[in-house]
């Protein structure tokens, strides 16, 4: 009887860990299915913007050959300011805003406000050119260092018949 019996567990194992063919199959369509394959494309290096690359860089003649002074810069914001005071406006038409200045990081060191009533534009570009041209100079010269915070062009708007800067806003205003 414990022959018979050893026998009858003995088949019952063999039986039970060997695979039938049907088993196989089911086995071979459960197994995970690979991803496909994607193709990768190296990045191009980026491309610096227009208005980047056409920004004037003092060369190394030119800081050797000019030195800039401090006076220098303040008479030309001296200048600046006087043409900000002469804001008087009959509309927010004549008020204008333009950069003027250049900062060791980048961007200009002032939003100069005018009034067309009192001051062209060509001279208030021209006098905003030049204290960027000078104070671009400047920080070359002296290794200068700012925050690297780039300013916002303010909107202005002729209030009680002076052109003031809106604060809090980079829209224009009409």
């Amino acid at each position: 009887m414990k022959t018979l019996l050893l026998i009858a567990s003995a088949l019952v194992v063999f039986t039970g860990c060997g695979q039938t063919a049907k088993q196989n199959e089911t086995t071979e369509v459960q197994k995970p299915q690979s991803a496909p394959q994607v193709k990768t494309q190296t990045e191009k290096k980026p491309v610096f913007a227009e208005k980047v690359l056409l920004l004037d860089k003092p060369t190394d003649e030119q800081i050797n050959n000019h030195k800039v002074t401090a006076s220098t810069l303040s008479k030309l914001r001296a200048e600046i300011n006087n043409i900000e005071t002469a804001n008087e406006c009959d509309s927010s038409m004549q008020c204008e805003v333009v950069a003027a200045g250049s900062r060791a990081c980048g961007g200009p060191s002032h939003y100069m406000i005018y009034s067309t009533k009192h001051t062209s534009k060509e001279k208030a570009l021209s006098i905003a050119s030049e204290l960027t041209k000078y104070e671009s100079l400047y920080n070359a010269q002296n290794d200068m260092q700012s925050i690297c915070a780039m300013l916002t062009k303010p909107s202005t708007q002729c209030i009680d018949n002076k052109c003031v800067k809106l604060t809090n806003s980079s829209q224009l205003a009409y």
